[in-house]
């Protein structure tokens, strides 16, 4: 669970301003990749390409890692080298190959408690408790980002496997 610490570190350093369902979401994308998400690929294309639109490039990286052999592809970054049909099937491929437990979900959130201390957050823990019995109630379900996230961050990207792209 080291590399989990990390990870809260490292998203709390880069996106400061970002809420308990932001770490949520790291959470849950580090654990279940993008499996969730995996429906029709056709479908998954034209959101894709709807969303390529939307960029505003506000990540000037490829990637961002996000642990577990996972990283949320830049959309902004990676078309300028890769058509979206290839990032899409990259995608596809990583929600049909990544698995992971609700077991070490749930692990990774008691890391997330923990942390509470050890990382600067932008939330106090009240605020931390509230959203995570709020989300225990709704039975752990994927999340989007914090209005105040895309708000500041506008996040585009997709999360495929590392080096996927290679």
């Amino acid at each position: 669970m080291d590399e989990i610490f990390e990870q809260l570190k490292q998203h709390a350093k880069r996106y400061p301003k970002a809420q308990p369902e932001d770490f949520i979401k790291l959470l849950y994308q580090n654990e279940f990749g993008p499996e969730h998400a995996i429906e029709d690929s056709e479908q998954m294309l034209a959101n894709l390409i709807r969303e390529s639109y939307e960029t505003e490039g506000q990540e000037s990286e490829l990637f961002v890692p996000i642990g577990n052999h996972l990283v949320r592809l830049n959309i902004h970054v990676a078309m300028k080298e890769y058509d979206l049909e290839e990032i899409n099937g990259w995608f596809i491929r990583t929600g049909k190959t990544h698995r992971g437990s609700m077991a070490s979900f749930l692990e990774k959130i008691k890391v997330f408690e923990k942390s509470f201390s050890k990382i600067s957050y932008h939330f106090t823990k009240k605020a931390l408790e509230e959203y995570l019995a709020y989300y225990r109630g709704k039975a752990y379900p994927s999340v989007h980002h914090s209005e105040l996230y895309q708000e500041l961050y506008k996040p585009h990207y997709r999360v495929v496997q590392e080096n996927i792209w290679k």
